[in-house]
């Protein structure tokens, strides 16, 4: 009989997760597309997956009919000028697209691409999701607060902040990621305080409250609002139940539990920059700076697989995941990476 060292099994058990967290093989998309020139700021999918909504850098932001590779609506704050959207966006029943280019948003129809609304806010806004038919707004904010706007109305209906006491701050945090559920009642808001935190969006009541190791930089809602994936930058990406709020799973490839002794080891930490949900709600897909693309089982948080994308330059390594999402079929992937590549890669339910 042999006695394993608790040490040296420690050691085994670590060089064996660094190995499963590095060897992630770069594999060939089954297409490739160049959706924008000089790359993009932000990127977002429809929610029937057929379209891209990609900000170009220096240029209006164009949406692209996925398969058919051709642009549908080019949109831009004033025409004839150089733009560039800082964040796009949809809302959740798909009549409606957003673009943000510093302080301003447009609403644009996605029946015909004319503008619905031009809307100018005091200060940058950092992320912003829409609501059903785009009555509503939430937007995080530059002066560390997001709001609930109502669009039709031209009125602040909320105002969510996130205190410093998480953090021992005595000033209020700013918020970074916010999501809307799609039956217009729930928003997530995501800041600098470490905490992902639930809102009532008709009484303004903070429901839930989840704190993270690091300035939460992701919120999101399932697409049937039963559980949110939360993430923070350099830390862990965490799937919750919206209805009681307990943890669901952490999203990791790590065979040591990253909320054990050893999970502040910076080799089981990431960063997650998108997130995509399959249409039967069953899986999940992950986009990391690394050019990192990973899929789970949402019921568990089981790793299915990791691959990295291609670069379009191999001179220019650095590629992050802006958006992500599964195909109609469930059979593909689709993702918008920072360089101005969208790629559709075969899935597989391993």
């Amino acid at each position: 009989m042999v006695n394993r060292h608790p040490i040296a099994t420690f050691f085994r058990l670590f060089l064996a997760s660094a190995l499963l967290v590095a060897c992630n093989s770069e594999k060939a998309p089954i297409e490739s597309w160049q959706h924008s020139q000089y790359g993009n700021y932000a990127a977002a999918f429809s929610p029937d997956k057929r379209y891209a909504l990609v900000g170009d850098i220096d240029l209006p932001a164009k949406l692209w009919d996925i398969e058919a590779s051709k642009i549908r609506y080019t949109w831009q704050n004033q025409p004839g000028e150089a733009s560039t959207a800082t964040d796009v966006a949809f809302s959740p029943d798909g009549t409606v697209a957003a673009t943000c280019e510093s302080n301003t948003v447009v609403l644009w129809s996605m029946a015909d691409g004319k503008p619905i609304s031009r809307l100018q806010f005091p200060t940058t806004v950092k992320d912003m999701a829409l609501a059903a038919n785009g009555s509503h707004l939430l937007l995080a904010l530059q002066d560390r607060t997001a709001v609930y706007f109502d669009v039709r109305a031209n009125q602040v209906r909320q105002i969510f902040e996130h205190d410093g006491t998480p953090v021992n701050s005595p000033i209020n945090q700013l918020i970074n990621a916010v999501a809307l559920s799609s039956n217009g009642r729930l928003a997530l808001t995501g800041g600098d305080d470490q905490t992902a935190r639930l809102w009532d969006l008709q009484s303004g009541e903070q429901l839930r409250q989840w704190k993270h190791g690091n300035a939460v930089t992701l919120v999101s809602f399932s697409p049937q609002d039963d559980y949110a994936v939360t993430s923070a930058g350099n830390d862990q990406t965490r799937i919750r139940a919206v209805a009681n709020g307990k943890e669901i799973a952490v999203l990791t490839t790590s065979p040591i539990p990253v909320d054990g002794p050893w999970g502040d080891f910076p080799v089981f930490k990431t960063t997650t920059t998108a997130v995509g949900y399959s249409s039967d709600n069953r899986f999940i897909v992950t986009g990391h700076p690394n050019q990192r693309i990973c899929t789970w089982r949402a019921s568990n948080g089981e790793n299915i697989s990791c691959w990295q994308a291609l670069r379009r330059d191999a001179l220019k390594p650095g590629v992050v995941l802006q958006a992500l999402t599964f195909s109609p079929d469930g059979q593909s992937i689709y993702s918008e990476t920072g360089n101005g590549l969208a790629q559709k890669w075969r899935f597989q339910d391993d």
